[in-house]
């Protein structure tokens, strides 16, 4: 049975639980723990369907009601427990031996305290931002990265996490991602910008100082292409200004889609050849996903994010903005994920080169490093990353019960 996004159970005690029509034999094994503002369900959202496909039972434990909106349709059951004395005396999750874990967050400590369960950090995309790196993920028993990259990132960042605790796993939600364009008479370019930061130190956004002219270039490109617009959620959660600039660019692409209207119109002429059969596409929602606008996109321009390793997996190139203007020797050694992708100053200088590379026919010069890269990143193509997952989680289920009983 499937359970809606209207549905939500709220059990406070083992008996509760047990009017669910729970046993002994069909209680979670595995728990998705997931608290955050509105505009994070992303996050928990990505591992949904990974958990739909393990051996092990799971549960996903929300903390807030209006999540349960928000998550989307699941085969697996959802508790929402807000109450943290709740959560810690909830009996029925006693038998739960592996809890996942996909944000670093204050309510984290609730779950993280109940006896018995392996903690495990999945995070939600392995980048080169220093969120990846997180001096707090030293709490977890484990912590699981896609490939040797994100193994060589704590090690070389010393924060506490030991090798042996790290475990590549590999991104099961990339199994849809296709290695072709979307075969159009023309090219579209993916433009997904990451957001601000919790802090200045964390800033990557390309959004406020080259947003609004990376697209009027994208729109005034001959021959035309058409432009996806995917900004991160978070997009202005701290800073006004990104908001501002994410407004700017939405305008843009509105008037484009103006103007391809009056291009249709008998009366409407003076536009390039075929740029009135293009429409471009504002994605602010869940739909569609992220990974269905990889498959809509010949080339992706994005920052320093989990975006760049998830599209490493299409094959297809990319481009990384420099927003901090730092040599390219320097940018690259800083940020391993760029290696097999174009870069792009503040001026766009390079964007030109970048774009008729993805209109000739045939391989770019980087598709030999981004199949280097690939492997680097998100593990080897064999066995695939869900039975890597899949062997993962049997692997922490049975950790957790010589530790635990």
């Amino acid at each position: 049975m499937r359970i809606s996004r209207a549905e939500v159970f709220i059990p406070l005690s083992h008996d509760a639980w047990s009017k669910t029509g729970s046993s002994r034999k069909t209680r979670p094994e595995v728990a998705l723990y997931f608290s955050g503002p509105p505009d994070s369900a992303y996050q928990a959202r990505m591992w949904l369907r990974p958990l739909e496909r393990i051996d092990r039972r799971a549960v996903v434990v929300l903390r807030e009601r209006e999540m349960l909106r928000l998550l989307g349709e699941t085969s697996l059951p959802v508790v929402c427990v807000p109450s943290a004395a709740d959560l810690m005396g909830f009996e029925a999750l006693a038998c739960v031996r592996v809890c996942l874990y996909p944000a670093n967050v204050g309510k984290n400590i609730h779950m993280l305290r109940i006896r018995g369960m392996r903690s495990v950090f999945v995070g939600h995309g392995d980048s080169d931002k220093e969120a990846s790196f997180n001096p707090f993920t030293k709490v977890y028993d484990e912590v699981w990265v896609a490939g040797q990259a994100g193994r060589d990132r704590y090690l070389r960042a010393r924060v506490g996490v030991r090798d042996e605790d790290v475990h590549e796993v590999g991104r099961p939600q990339l199994s849809g991602v296709g290695t072709e364009g979307p075969g159009l008479p023309y090219r579209t370019v993916l433009y997904a910008p990451t957001w601000e930061g919790w802090t200045d130190d964390l800033f990557h956004t390309s959004i406020m100082t080259m947003g609004p002219a990376i697209v009027r270039a994208l729109l005034a490109h001959s021959p035309a292409v058409r432009v996806i617009y995917k900004p991160h959620p978070l997009t202005g959660y701290r800073n006004p200004a990104a908001h501002r600039a994410h407004q700017q660019v939405r305008a843009l692409l509105d008037r484009a889609e103006l103007h391809r209207s009056m291009a249709r119109h008998p009366s409407g002429g003076g536009r390039r050849p075929g740029a009135g059969a293009i429409r471009h596409l504002v994605v602010t929602g869940p739909e569609p996903a992220l990974y269905d606008c990889f498959n809509q996109s010949d080339l992706l321009v994005t920052d320093i994010s989990s975006v760049v390793a998830d599209f490493v997996a299409s094959g297809k190139p990319y481009a990384v903005t420099n927003v901090a203007g730092l040599p390219e020797q320097a940018f690259r050694e800083r940020y391993p994920s760029t290696e097999g992708g174009y870069l792009l100053s503040a001026d766009l200088r390079e964007l030109p080169a970048v774009l008729r590379a993805m209109e000739e026919d045939g391989e770019d010069a980087l598709a030999a490093t981004r199949r280097k890269l690939r492997t680097y990143l998100l593990g080897p193509d064999h066995p695939d990353a869900m039975t890597r997952f899949n062997d993962a989680v049997n692997g922490a289920c049975e950790r957790a019960l010589r530790a635990h009983g």
